[in-house]
C-alpha cells in the first residue's frame, strides 16, 4: 500500500518522467529475461550434446570384445537414474551372474574408461573391479573390502577415524584368482 502510494505521488509530480522511467524498467526486465533464457538454453544444448560420442552400450561389443574388455549381455539394464551426463551405468539383473556392474566414464570428445565390477558369494563384502583406459589401452585392478579397523590410535595418542572400506590395487592374476573361486 505505502509503495502504491509513492508510485502515485511520483506519477503526479511529473507524469513524462515517471512513464519513461517504467519504459527503462521494462526494457531492463526484458533484456534480463532474454539473457536468462539465452543461458538456460545453451545449457539445454550442453547437456544434449557434450559428450560428441556416447555410443558405447551394447552395439560397442564388437569393440569390445577386440579389446579385451567384458560385453554387456542380454539381461544388462542401463539404469538411468544412476547415470549422469559423463558417467553411464549398467547393471546385470541376473543375480548368478559374478559381473555385477559397468561403469563408463566419458569425456567430452570420447570415451574415457569402463569399470567392469565382480562379487564373490564366498567372500562376503568383497568386490573387484578392473578398469580399461581407452587413452592408453591398458587394464587396471582394483580389489575393494571392508575395514574391521575403523578407529585407531596415531603417533599423537589421538583417535583417527579410518576409511570403512579399504580400495587397493592388484595384479591380474589376484583379479582372476577372486572371479575364478
Amino acid at each position: 500500500m505505502p509503495i502504491g502510494i509513492a508510485y502515485y505521488y511520483d506519477y503526479k509530480k511529473d507524469p513524462k518522467e515517471f512513464t519513461f522511467s517504467i519504459k527503462t524498467l521494462g526494457k531492463g526486465i526484458f533484456k534480463g529475461l532474454v539473457y536468462v533464457g539465452f543461458l538456460i538454453g545453451l545449457n539445454a544444448i550442453y547437456e544434449l550434446v557434450i559428450p560428441f560420442n556416447k555410443n558405447h552400450g551394447i552395439e560397442f561389443n564388437s569393440e569390445r570384445e577386440k579389446l579385451g574388455v567384458p560385453k554387456i549381455g542380454n539381461t544388462w539394464e542401463n539404469r538411468k537414474y544412476d547415470s549422469d551426463q559423463y558417467t553411464v551405468s549398467w547393471w546385470n539383473d541376473d543375480k548368478s551372474d559374478r559381473h555385477f556392474k559397468k561403469i563408463i566414464k566419458y569425456g567430452i570428445l570420447n570415451v574415457k574408461s569402463e569399470n567392469d565390477y565382480y562379487k564373490n558369494e564366498n567372500k562376503e563384502g568383497i568386490y573387484v573391479w578392473s578398469e580399461y583406459d581407452f587413452t592408453i589401452d591398458t587394464f587396471e585392478y582394483f580389489i575393494e573390502k571392508p575395514n574391521n579397523k575403523v578407529v585407531s590410535v596415531s603417533e599423537n595418542g589421538r583417535l583417527k577415524f579410518e576409511q570403512p572400506r579399504i580400495e587397493q590395487k592388484i595384479n591380474k592374476s589376484e583379479f582372476e584368482k577372486f572371479i575364478s573361486e
